[in-house]
C-alpha cells in the first residue's frame, strides 16, 4: 500500500482523476479542484493503456513524478 511519502508518474485523464503509477502497483486519485473530485486514492489493477481505454481518452497528460503529499496533499484518503 501506498502512503503520503510514496512517489509516483502522475497522468491526467482531462477531468478530475490521475493515474499515479508507483513501485507498488497503480492508484487512481480523484482531484478535488474539478467537479466532483473526492481527493480519494484507490487501487487500480489496469496498466496506463487500459486506463486510458476506462477513461475513453487516446492518451493522458504526463505531469510528471511527485511525492503523494505535495501533489496531493496531506488530506487525502486512502480507500
Amino acid at each position: 500500500m501506498i502512503d503520503l511519502e510514496t512517489t509516483g508518474s502522475f497522468t491526467w485523464n482531462y477531468g478530475n482523476e490521475f493515474l499515479i503509477e508507483t513501485k507498488d502497483g497503480n492508484y487512481i486519485w480523484s482531484d478535488p479542484s474539478y467537479h466532483g473530485g473526492t481527493n480519494e486514492i484507490k487501487r487500480y489493477t489496469g496498466d496506463y493503456k487500459k486506463w486510458c481505454e476506462d477513461n475513453n481518452i487516446p492518451f493522458g497528460r504526463d505531469k510528471g513524478s511527485h511525492m503523494i503529499k505535495t501533489y496531493c496533499g496531506d488530506k487525502v484518503t486512502f480507500i
